[in-house]
């Protein structure tokens, strides 16, 4: 059976901070973005995309900067959509450690042992 937070000991959650707190710097290709595959019809009348065969696909890191911002750019080559698979996968990464750092430092708080 998995212990929960709240069954840790004192002790075992420092510990586990501390771990947390060493693997946490941040990765130099870390991306906040998304990565989107699109086909597309184009203009053309007579064209088979009109019928279905649409054109792609095209694949676009999208990241969204604001209110109403958007920043969307055409990954053209494998190698770009690999290195934005690889910084997407790496954000999430540090996202995980965030959220689970967050929740040892609540516990703590909350027995005021923080």
């Amino acid at each position: 059976m998995v212990k929960t937070i709240r069954q840790e000991t004192t002790l075992n959650l420092r510990k586990h901070r501390a771990a947390l707190l060493a693997q946490l710097d941040p990765p130099a290709n870390l991306l906040r973005a998304s990565y989107v595959r699109h086909y597309l019809t184009c203009g053309k009348r007579n064209c088979r995309c009109r019928r279905g065969f649409k054109h792609g696909p095209f694949y676009y890191l999208v990241q969204c900067l604001g209110t109403g911002r958007v920043r969307k750019f055409l990954l053209k080559t494998a190698g770009q959509r690999k290195k934005a698979r690889e910084g997407i996968a790496a954000h999430q990464n540090h996202q995980r450690w965030l959220a689970e750092l967050s929740e040892i430092n609540t516990e703590l708080l909350r027995r005021a042992e923080l």
